[in-house]
């Protein structure tokens, strides 16, 4: 239970210090705390991932300056993964203390579930950025490739915070 908390808190930091005020190539933005929202384990309709998801959200929105984006976001997201879960997998893959991650998953699996999920949390940063209609090509590659290299960010904080035969340890 540390060790997550402790995570969880660096990753948090990371967020809000170090990638919150970096943009690159002037229209990325890296996202790590995501990674703990597609992660979680899967509970019906569950009050509490929302609640906890909404409140990290507002304290990045206070970090950030950002008029309720974080909150609005990952409330989105993990409400999306909610219903998005029971669609994708089959009924007997769906587990209550299983993490949905690419040791669990596998990668491809991994893959068709969290780009979804990761493509309409940087949808919803970016229409609040959208200052007109005219850029909206560019306005797509900039959530397209977002989305991709947040994927890319999610993978190596799996392969960093989770090992493959501790599958079970964020239970």
């Amino acid at each position: 239970m540390k060790n997550k908390i402790i995570s969880f808190c660096i990753v948090f930091f990371l967020q809000v210090v170090i990638f919150e005020k970096t943009y690159f190539f002037n229209s990325v933005i890296f996202s790590p705390i995501i990674f703990y929202f597609i992660i979680f384990n899967y509970t019906k309709n569950s009050f509490s991932q929302l609640t906890f998801s909404f409140v990290v959200g507002f304290l990045l929105d206070i970090f950030s300056n950002s008029p309720g984006v974080y909150s609005f976001a990952l409330s989105l997201m993990v409400f999306i993964r909610n219903f998005w879960i029971p669609f994708y997998f089959p009924f007997d893959r769906i587990s209550s203390n299983k993490l949905y991650n690419s040791y669990e998953l596998g990668i491809q699996p991994f893959l068709f579930y969290s780009f979804p999920l990761i493509f309409t949390f940087n949808s919803v940063i970016y229409i609040f950025d959208l200052s007109s209609v005219g850029v909206f090509p560019f306005f797509i590659l900039k959530i397209l490739l977002s989305t991709f290299l947040n994927f890319i960010l999610v993978l190596i904080l799996q392969f960093l915070l989770l090992s493959s035969d501790t599958k079970y340890d964020w239970n």
